[in-house]
Protein backbone atom coordinates (compact mmCIF):
# COMPACT_ATOMS: atom_id res chain seq x y z
CA UNK A 1 0.00 0.00 0.00
CA UNK A 2 1.30 3.13 -0.65
CA UNK A 3 2.45 5.76 1.59
CA UNK A 4 -0.30 8.30 1.39
CA UNK A 5 -2.98 5.56 1.64
CA UNK A 6 -1.39 4.39 4.87
CA UNK A 7 -1.72 7.98 6.07
CA UNK A 8 -5.50 8.67 4.78
CA UNK A 9 -6.27 5.10 6.17
CA UNK A 10 -4.81 5.97 9.63
CA UNK A 11 -6.43 9.42 9.60
CA UNK A 12 -9.77 8.12 8.65
CA UNK A 13 -9.20 5.12 11.75
CA UNK A 14 -8.72 7.96 14.19
CA UNK A 15 -12.06 9.99 13.38
CA UNK A 16 -14.39 6.89 13.61
CA UNK A 17 -14.15 5.67 10.17
CA UNK A 18 -13.47 2.03 9.07
CA UNK A 19 -12.21 0.42 5.73
CA UNK A 20 -15.34 -2.13 4.74
CA UNK A 21 -14.14 -2.69 0.90
CA UNK A 22 -10.94 -2.08 -1.45
CA UNK A 23 -11.59 -2.89 -4.72
CA UNK A 24 -9.18 -2.26 -7.69
CA UNK A 25 -11.27 -3.71 -10.48
CA UNK A 26 -12.05 -0.14 -11.80
CA UNK A 27 -12.34 1.52 -15.25
CA UNK A 28 -8.69 3.30 -16.87
CA UNK A 29 -9.34 6.90 -14.74
CA UNK A 30 -9.95 4.74 -11.22
CA UNK A 31 -6.68 3.06 -9.81
CA UNK A 32 -9.29 1.98 -6.61
CA UNK A 33 -11.92 2.86 -4.51
CA UNK A 34 -12.27 2.06 -1.17
CA UNK A 35 -15.90 1.91 1.13
CA UNK A 36 -16.31 3.16 4.06
CA UNK A 37 -18.44 3.36 7.71
CA UNK A 38 -18.88 5.43 10.47
CA UNK A 39 -18.57 3.52 13.43
CA UNK A 40 -19.15 6.48 15.77
CA UNK A 41 -22.02 9.29 15.06
CA UNK A 42 -24.55 7.93 12.44
CA UNK A 43 -23.01 4.36 12.79
CA UNK A 44 -23.61 2.67 9.03
CA UNK A 45 -23.10 5.58 6.89
CA UNK A 46 -20.81 4.86 3.57
CA UNK A 47 -19.22 6.99 1.88
CA UNK A 48 -16.47 6.40 -1.11
CA UNK A 49 -12.57 6.92 -1.27
CA UNK A 50 -11.50 7.69 -5.08
CA UNK A 51 -8.12 6.84 -5.74
CA UNK A 52 -8.27 9.16 -9.47
CA UNK A 53 -5.52 8.53 -11.96
CA UNK A 54 -4.16 11.83 -14.05
CA UNK A 55 -6.06 11.58 -17.35
CA UNK A 56 -2.44 11.98 -18.88
CA UNK A 57 -0.73 9.33 -17.03
CA UNK A 58 0.39 6.46 -20.16
CA UNK A 59 2.48 4.16 -17.42
CA UNK A 60 1.27 0.90 -17.21
CA UNK A 61 0.37 0.79 -13.45
CA UNK A 62 -1.95 2.80 -12.67
CA UNK A 63 -1.17 3.00 -8.82
CA UNK A 64 1.98 5.34 -10.09
CA UNK A 65 -0.18 7.48 -11.97
CA UNK A 66 -3.02 8.42 -8.78
CA UNK A 67 -3.15 12.36 -8.81
CA UNK A 68 -6.28 12.82 -6.75
CA UNK A 69 -8.21 11.41 -4.36
CA UNK A 70 -12.09 12.09 -3.64
CA UNK A 71 -14.44 11.74 -1.32
CA UNK A 72 -18.24 10.70 -2.93
CA UNK A 73 -21.31 9.95 -1.51
CA UNK A 74 -22.17 7.17 -3.99
CA UNK A 75 -20.09 5.32 -6.33
CA UNK A 76 -19.27 7.75 -9.93
CA UNK A 77 -19.50 6.37 -12.88
CA UNK A 78 -16.71 8.29 -14.55
CA UNK A 79 -14.49 10.96 -13.94
CA UNK A 80 -16.59 13.93 -14.48
CA UNK A 81 -18.95 12.84 -12.08
CA UNK A 82 -16.61 12.33 -9.43
CA UNK A 83 -15.02 15.43 -9.58
CA UNK A 84 -18.78 17.33 -9.85
CA UNK A 85 -20.04 15.26 -6.77
CA UNK A 86 -17.26 15.24 -4.77
CA UNK A 87 -17.63 16.17 -0.79
CA UNK A 88 -14.15 17.04 -1.03
CA UNK A 89 -11.12 16.40 -3.61
CA UNK A 90 -7.14 16.46 -3.11
CA UNK A 91 -4.04 16.06 -4.84
CA UNK A 92 -1.34 13.58 -4.06
CA UNK A 93 1.22 15.77 -4.57
CA UNK A 94 2.75 18.33 -2.47
CA UNK A 95 1.63 18.65 1.44
CA UNK A 96 -0.55 15.53 1.38
CA UNK A 97 -1.15 15.26 5.04
CA UNK A 98 -2.63 18.45 5.33
CA UNK A 99 -4.70 17.91 2.54
CA UNK A 100 -5.78 14.88 3.87
CA UNK A 101 -6.65 16.64 7.44
CA UNK A 102 -9.08 18.87 4.72
CA UNK A 103 -10.44 15.54 3.51
CA UNK A 104 -11.21 14.45 7.08
CA UNK A 105 -12.85 17.61 7.83
CA UNK A 106 -15.42 17.57 4.87
CA UNK A 107 -16.16 13.98 5.58
CA UNK A 108 -16.81 14.52 9.23
CA UNK A 109 -19.05 17.49 8.77
CA UNK A 110 -21.15 15.70 6.02
CA UNK A 111 -21.29 12.94 8.68
CA UNK A 112 -22.00 15.54 11.72
CA UNK A 113 -24.44 18.02 9.53
CA UNK A 114 -25.14 16.43 5.85
CA UNK A 115 -27.30 13.14 7.11
CA UNK A 116 -29.48 14.61 9.08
Amino acid sequence: MQTYKKLLLQKLTDNGWALITQNSDCDWWLEEFWTIQSIHDHRGLELFILFKVDPLFEGQQKSQGVSEVAATVTLPTNRIAAEENSLALITVIGYFEQQADQLLEAINRYRSVGTE
